[in-house]
């Protein structure tokens, strides 16, 4: 097992300490002293520390977990080759600062990014066999269905974006999006769209139909949809990893990769953080601002003490587990991908797409690779997830889908996880305020957010609201 996996591993499981946090027990050259530690050096973090220390002139501490920054990029590189496969993020809608973050990056922006057409196998989840008389919607359905929820949506656009600063009265939420998503594309006829929203977006697993529509706003926005509709989502020139590289290059000396957060001292005046390293190594941290850019569930953010005004928020988010991986399938043609669907989608019943407690697909690359992707509603171990993988590709061939005289292995070459939590409040929550609650934790004992649970779950989206964050916490000093 990767080291840097046990070590993730190990760091969930850590019990804070609570207590006064002894200074003295620390040497002068473990001191760090800073305007602002930011805990997480994803998309946001890395972005907010670029921002932070280059635009803004204010000292800054990254105190990543990973050996990398980065967050959902994951980028292979085929051995004794230049040739890499984006196994993570894909990628780039035009939203915000994105082409400018690339371009100040020195990484260039490539032509439209388009899938790979591929031939593309539809497996009945239950026993591993072709759904045969699955018939999916056109492309020409899709794109009308699409147009619609763009029309639909598009009148809410500033109550979404950039983040939900400027969210809806919880008093006045408009009915339809406290609508079950079923509901609402039935009403208006955009059925035919929910296969594409449930791929893109990742979004329903277990049911989207039932997912309330302001959440499949959240995760399918018009920001989204525009560029989408446009065709100008983007892939950057080289690997999608080339611009957290060329940020590592610039920031590495304030940045504490393989290390977490132990234990910590928060309050309006600043902020105290004892950190440890996968070495063992131990350092304190003064900063008079704390910004969050990892994701805020309740172990993530165990070790700063949380109190019971912050838990009420916190512990509200539904967990989610999704894997992502490189695999050789020796048995699948190369112009041809695999989808696990339940039978109920057969034959147009496309709103059932996700009745299913697990998603899996094996996408084509045209490499002599696949990309892995699974997830599930329930709690599950990356070994748990490689094992099922395993046994639904084991059902396959049983089942005879696949025709093949030779070896039919699963060659992994990669697997990540991208396990995190996800909105899931109820009507009620969100009528009782819970967004108002959610923002009103920005700057309280003195920690601010930004990430994907304040905003859509996409770079583009993170990194416009990261832009909001940032003045409003340098003001805050």
């Amino acid at each position: 097992m990767n080291r840097i996996f046990v070590f993730l591993i190990a760091s969930l499981a850590i019990s804070p300490i609570h207590g006064k946090i002894d200074k003295t027990a620390f040497l002068p050259e473990d001191i760090i002293t800073k305007d602002v530690a930011i805990l997480g050096g994803g998309a946001s973090g890395t972005y907010a520390a670029v921002r932070l220390r280059e635009d803004f002139n204010a000292s800054i501490i990254v105190i990543e977990p990973k050996n990398r920054l980065g967050g959902h990029v994951d980028t292979y590189t085929i051995p004794d080759t230049n040739t890499t496969i984006e196994y993570g993020v894909q990628s780039y809608m035009r939203y915000g600062p994105s082409e400018a973050f690339f371009k100040r990056m020195g990484v260039g922006i490539g032509g439209p990014f388009s899938s790979l057409r591929s031939t593309n196998i539809i497996v009945d989840s239950t026993n591993g066999k072709l759904l045969s008389d699955y018939v999916p919607p056109t492309t020409n359905e899709t794109n009308q269905a699409i147009e619609i929820w763009a029309k639909l949506i598009e009148k809410y656009e500033n109550h979404f974006n950039p983040g939900y600063w400027d969210f809806f009265d919880p008093k006045s939420i408009p009915e339809e999006l406290l609508m079950p998503f079923g509901e609402f594309a039935t009403k208006y006829g955009i059925v035919a769209a929910t296969p594409r929203i449930a791929s893109f977006s990742g979004i329903g697993v277990g049911g989207l139909k039932n997912v309330l529509t302001l959440y499949v706003v959240m995760y399918f926005g018009t920001p989204v949809v525009r560029d989408l509709l446009a065709g100008r989502w983007f892939a950057p020139e080289g690997s999608n990893s080339l611009v957290y590289q060329r940020a590592y290059d610039l920031l590495k000396s304030d940045v504490l990769l393989e290390s977490i957060v132990i234990e910590a001292e928060r309050s309006n005046t600043g902020v105290t953080l004892q950190v440890e390293s996968s070495s063992g190594r131990r350092q304190l941290i003064e900063a008079k601002r704390l910004l969050v850019s990892a994701q805020p569930s309740l172990s993530n953010l165990a070790s700063l003490g949380l109190d019971t005004k912050e838990e009420a928020v916190f512990s509200t988010w539904l967990p989610t587990w999704s894997f992502v991986g490189v695999a050789k399938l020796p048995c699948v043609p190369e112009n041809a991908s695999l989808s696990f669907l339940p039978p109920a989608v057969a034959p147009k019943n496309y709103l059932a797409v996700r009745d299913n407690p697990w998603t899996l697909s094996f996408s084509s690359t045209r490499l002599g690779h696949f990309r892995v992707s699974f997830g599930t509603n329930y709690t599950i171990t990356m070994s748990q997830a490689k094992e099922k993988i395993q046994t639904e590709w084991q059902r396959i061939l049983d089942a005879g889908t696949l025709t093949s005289t030779g070896e039919c292995n699963i060659e992994w070459k990669a697997l990540g996880n991208h396990n995190s939590v996800e909105w899931h409040q109820s009507v009620e929550d969100l009528k009782n305020g819970f967004v108002q609650k959610l923002y009103g934790l920005q700057g309280y004992r003195g920690t601010w957010y930004t990430g994907s649970l304040w905003c859509g779950a996409y770079s583009g989206n993170v990194w416009a609201v990261t832009d909001t964050v940032l003045p409003k916490l340098l003001k805050s000093f």
